[in-house]
């Protein structure tokens, strides 16, 4: 078993404005960023910016200004091939010529796809310069097809934390949501008494992170949004590249999540047993040759035997080291202990790719 933390990030890093206690008001703050977008096309040797003031605007071949967030700040500077963080330091109109020369001598004719909002009083802010080729999934379509799960039941936002909030995190860059199913506890004869089942589900609109989903069973949540207790994880990704196969992934993405969230408790109680009598082989070194076979980033060979080691020394817990459930309860406490959370999140998967071997 193994601690989740990435729900526990979210909660620790984000603004109070941010932060939402139902899926009806990230709904509410998704659908603002929603109306009003426009994306415009535009070459990457056109753009231009102008200082106004101690501000830096994003200029338009009509010459209409926007204003830019930090991210699209950092998405210009990269085209002008300059350091962002250096040029924030700057005074806005030497770093606006900085960034203009940048622009001017390029050989970057690319066609990109700009993501402008309208502002109060007419005013636009430019939040993206994307790629003609970047599939944008708005996150209006999550946030209502989340509150559709709500309502058909029994998933619900994840218990509230100390300050209120339900796991539910949407800015200008991207959106998080970490939702549950404590209705349909799947009962386990063990330390911890049974499970439950969760998933996180991100994305963003302005090419600052991919789209995926990662379902789990665990045993409780804290008032920090630590998981506890959390095993058979599962991860997909969506990388916003290629407009028809982000728009298939995002559906394949879709089913999988009702599939998932319509699972009865006697289907993952089936799935634990299977797990729990599935022996991968009948000695601990044919048992680290099938496993290195996976090619399972991070389960290397001498991970694998630490976590067989350790799942032997649980056999009160897991049962036997040598089945699915056995082994991969060995390698989810060797990541609950690593202190790096990359290195947690990718053994967390390699654990759930044990699991995948018994069905």
């Amino acid at each position: 078993m193994t601690t989740l933390t990435r729900a526990n990030s979210e909660w620790s890093k984000r603004a109070p404005d941010e932060r939402f206690s139902s899926l009806a008001d990230i709904h509410k703050a998704a659908q603002s960023y929603r109306t009003g977008a426009m994306v415009a096309e535009i070459k990457a040797n056109a753009l231009r910016v102008a200082a106004d003031g101690s501000d830096l605007m994003l200029v338009g071949p009509s010459g209409k200004k926007a204003d830019m967030t930090n991210w699209s700040f950092g998405q210009v500077s990269q085209i002008a091939k300059a350091p962002a963080a250096y040029l924030r330091q700057l005074p806005a109109t030497i770093a606006a010529d900085c960034i203009n020369d940048g622009l001017a001598n390029s050989d970057d004719d690319r066609t990109l796809n700009m993501l402008v909002n309208q502002r109060s009083k007419g005013q636009l802010q430019a939040r993206a310069i994307t790629s003609d080729k970047y599939a944008r999934i708005w996150n209006t379509d999550l946030t209502s097809r989340l509150i559709e799960l709500e309502q058909r039941g029994p998933w619900q936002p994840a218990p509230a934390a100390f300050d209120g909030s339900r796991g539910l995190y949407l800015g200008d860059r991207d959106m998080f949501a970490f939702l549950v199913d404590n209705e349909r506890r799947i009962f386990e004869k063990g330390p911890g008494g049974g499970l439950s089942r969760g998933f996180f589900v991100w994305n963003s609109e302005v090419g600052a992170a991919s789209f995926g989903i990662s379902t789990f069973l665990y045993e409780y949540v804290c008032g920090n949004h630590r998981v506890w207790g959390a095993q058979d994880v599962s991860e997909m990704r969506v990388i916003h590249i290629g407009k028809e196969q982000g728009s298939k992934a995002f559906t394949t993405m879709q089913v999988e999540l009702k599939k998932y969230a319509e699972t009865t408790s006697a289907d993952d109680e089936a799935k634990v047993l299977a797990a729990r009598k599935y022996q991968i082989a009948a000695t601990k070194d044919e048992l680290l040759d099938a496993v290195f076979q996976l090619k399972a980033p991070g389960l290397g060979r001498a991970i694998a035997a630490q976590a067989y080691e350790l799942a032997e020394k649980r056999v009160d817990w897991y049962g036997s080291p040598r089945t699915a459930w056995g082994f991969a309860g060995g390698v989810t406490e060797i990541a609950r202990d690593m202190p790096n959370a990359d290195d947690r999140h990718q053994l967390n998967l390699a654990a759930g790719k044990v699991m995948a071997m018994a069905f």
